[in-house]
């Protein structure tokens, strides 16, 4: 019969008889050793290796009280109390206690003289008939090796109306012996106390970390559930499944392989959701009751739901240890089913959380977004953004203006900076290391923030070339614009203009004295490097106008190149003259004894509003692209207008252009100039903006944050 729970209750057909007080043999794994001690105490070495018994150093540290809280249970406990006892904040000592039946000495030798042996072999319930049983393979209290060295064990039992005590000493060091001595009760009631010494040292961050209760909870969910009346403590917590369970746990239907559809009842997973984030993930193995036996597979890690998967069969009864680790094996078809079932349920849970909180933002009128998306990219952001939202949901304040803004700041960073999104999640709202490191993995699998960076990336880029065409278009902000600190701060921060690979490229310091050296002769005392600008002024006190060169290099294994660029004034039109000293220019750097002979490839560019028809020759060659004037196999000299210039980068971004559907307006270029390059353009442009800034204040007044969105 099977209680509310799924748990199978006695009937009263099971064997309860407990070991008698005497007559109890030695286990067939271990050998007596002698003791000095007298009949009352006794040590015994096991046969097995202490290799084998060490190996449960390794063991999970929760996984570990919970064998020692599985004990206690399986005496017929009813409070069982888990004490951590610390020395500046250092766990020393780990104490559980409990009330249950305890431990005789006859019954102590028999468990702790054998390796797997155990009172419990052959039983599927406690003494008395009580609850059902959890350990069968006499190896729980080995666990405890997982979290200290020297492990004491001090039981009062109850034999014929008096009560008896036993100790049972074991330490890592001598991993294979056990010491057991008959004492005097060490209290007036039965059960069993179990004393971890923890080594200095020692990390104990399974028992420290936040969710330690919760994950413990998790391991017990089913047996505290299906007994009420049974209390565990854990660090002054008392463990209850209700306070983190949300809502009931589900029973998941699994598309069965043949050799299980006769199985009654028949293998279900059962999904079990929480409130907080656990950092045990990994499915639960089950016997038909819902005893958790052992850990299986890979971690499940989900941004959204957090859960625990409990796979229940009978087959599961009284499977051995190495029956567990071999599961794989021998129940691979039914593993896989299970996960099938979990990740398809996984995927329908987080669509309707995400869909509550949208719904919910909707109604409180915060959501950023309103009708159908306006093209492809706009449908992806809003899609990363429900995502986001709602992986934050908990941490983002509950209302007002504070939770407003926090919507509206995540909507931003989507929309025109996703690098800074993290940034926000955990300096504003304060996510967590590890919910922030789920998003990123939820992110970076479904490239969406990858998409709103390139698309976020492609519109600056059209921005921006839409701008300066604005500029060179007009004659009188042509005229207004500085070389020196206006032009060449803005092309300094383009330099994709000129190829995608020169986007990252560095300023090499180390060729300033060679560039320098060959300026004035070859190009003329109106050109500056761009390292060595200062404000130009001419004899009557005018600002002066100069020509800028700006140079980058890129180097990686096997090659170096550099990159030179002359920006003329736009006011200057490049005829034969300008063209001869640029190619001077280049032959004496790269003929220079500092670079001659090094394998490098060198690219000149002489960039200007207009040239002159006269090198229209030298810049239009046979079978050389257009405006390569000079072509040798370590360097190039280019001519290019910013029109050219303009124009090829505008192409190169044509199809994200039509994928994108946007257009740059001259609202939105002029827009872009003044959120970007407001140092950087002349004032007849930002004049206008901060009386369009001075505007839009004044008519807005008080707005929330909201008012930023489209």
């Amino acid at each position: 019969m099977r209680n509310g729970y799924g748990l199978r209750m006695p009937t009263g057909e099971h064997d309860t008889e407990g070991p008698s007080r005497s007559g109890v043999g030695v286990g067939v794994a271990s050998v007596a050793v002698p003791s000095q001690a007298g009949p009352h105490e006794a040590e015994f070495q096991l046969s097995v290796g202490e290799g084998k018994i060490l190996q449960f150093k390794k063991k999970p540290q929760i996984a570990a009280v919970a064998e020692l809280v599985w004990n206690a249970l399986d005496a017929n406990a009813t409070l069982v109390d888990v004490e951590l006892r610390r020395d500046w904040d250092a766990i020393t000592q780990i104490v559980v206690t409990d009330n249950g039946h305890g431990m005789t000495t006859d019954r102590a030798r028999a468990a702790f003289a054998g390796y797997g042996e155990t009172w419990k072999t052959g039983k599927t319930h406690t003494e008395g008939n009580t609850r059902i049983l959890h350990g069968r393979n006499g190896e729980g209290r080995l666990y405890a090796f997982a979290l200290g060295d020297r492990l004491t064990w001090e039981s009062v039992a109850e034999v014929e109306g008096e009560l008896v005590g036993v100790r049972i000493n074991g330490d890592a060091d001598h991993a294979t012996i056990w010491r057991v001595v008959e004492t005097e009760p060490a209290r007036d009631k039965t059960g069993t106390t179990v004393r971890i010494d923890v080594p200095q040292g020692k990390p104990l961050r399974g028992l420290e970390r936040q969710d330690a209760a919760a994950n413990l909870t998790a391991k017990l969910a089913f047996y505290l559930r299906a007994y009420p009346d049974v209390s565990v403590t854990f660090d002054g917590k008392r463990l209850d499944p209700s306070d983190i369970i949300v809502g009931e746990p589900i029973d998941l239907r699994l598309d069965l392989p043949e050799e299980y559809t006769q199985e009654d009842p028949a293998p279900v997973v059962t999904f079990v959701e929480w409130n907080q984030r656990m950092s045990d993930r990994r499915m639960l193995i089950c016997n038909a009751d819902g005893i958790a036996l052992y850990e299986q597979g890979r971690e499940w890690t989900d941004s959204i739901v957090s859960f625990t998967p409990y796979l229940r069969s009978s087959l599961f009864n009284d499977i051995s240890v190495d029956d567990l680790h071999g599961l794989p094996m021998s129940h691979g078809g039914l593993l896989d089913v299970a996960a099938k079932a979990v990740q398809k349920h996984l995927a329908l849970r987080g669509a309707q959380i995400s869909a509550a909180v949208v719904r919910q933002l909707k109604d409180e009128g915060i959501y950023p977004y309103s009708g159908p998306s306006a093209s492809g990219t706009q449908a992806i952001e809003r899609q990363t953004f429900d995502v986001v939202v709602t992986v934050a949901r908990d941490a983002l304040p509950v209302k007002g203006a504070a939770r407003q803004l926090s919507v509206s700041l995540i909507q931003t960073a989507l929309e025109s900076s996703p690098g800074d999104l993290h940034t926000i999640l955990a300096k504003v709202l304060a996510l967590s290391d590890e919910d922030r490191r789920h998003l990123k993995n939820l992110l970076d699998s479904t490239d969406l923030t990858h998409v709103i960076e390139a698309a976020t990336t492609v519109t600056n880029r059209l921005n921006f070339i839409g701008a300066l065409r604005k500029i060179l278009a007009d004659p009188q902000l042509r005229k207004d614009l500085r070389e020196v600190d206006q032009l060449h701060p803005m092309i300094a921060k383009n330099l994709w203009l000129f190829g995608e690979d020169w986007n990252m490229a560095m300023n090499e310091v180390g060729l300033t004295n060679v560039l320098q050296a060959h300026l004035e002769d070859q190009l003329g005392e109106d050109v500056v490097l761009e390292n060595q600008l200062e404000p130009v002024t001419q004899p009557d006190g005018r600002s002066g106008r100069v020509d800028v060169l700006l140079f980058r290099s890129r180097r990686d294994d096997s090659s170096t190149e550099r990159l030179i660029i002359e920006l003329k004034r736009p006011t200057v039109r490049v005829g034969k003259k300008e063209l001869d000293q640029i190619k001077g220019y280049a032959r004496a750097i790269v003929d220079d004894p500092q670079y001659s002979g090094v394998d490098c490839k060198w690219r000149f560019y002489l960039i200007t509003y207009d040239y002159s028809d006269k090198i229209l020759r030298d810049i239009r060659q046979k079978d050389k692209p257009e405006g390569l004037a000079d072509d040798h196999h370590d360097y190039e000299v280019w001519v290019k207008s910013w029109g050219e210039i303009l124009d090829t980068a505008e192409k190169k971004l044509l199809f994200f252009q039509r994928q994108l559907n946007y257009e740059a307006t001259d609202d939105r270029v002029t827009q872009h100039l003044r959120e970007s390059y407001s140092r950087f353009i002349p004032e007849a442009l930002a004049e206008d903006g901060q009386n369009g800034a001075a505007a839009s204040n004044s008519s807005t007044g008080s707005e929330t944050p909201s008012t930023l969105h489209p």
